[in-house]
């Protein structure tokens, strides 16, 4: 695995996730991993799965 493959990113805006105030939860259509940041999250912006395009708050 590359350095690049093991960087968790953020779905909504796509910055690096370092530290804590992030999340991690399984898309609700197919199951695959979503990360959000902590901004991202307070402030409920889109998201969209990257493997079905399920979007959601």
């Amino acid at each position: 695995m590359s350095a690049q493959q093991g960087r968790k990113r953020c779905v909504s805006c796509g910055v690096n996730i370092v530290g804590a105030g992030f999340t991690e939860f399984d898309c609700p259509e197919c199951g695959h991993t979503i990360n959000r940041c902590d901004k991202c999250r307070k402030q409920s912006n889109l998201y969209q799965c990257p493997d079905c395009g399920f979007t959601g708050p």
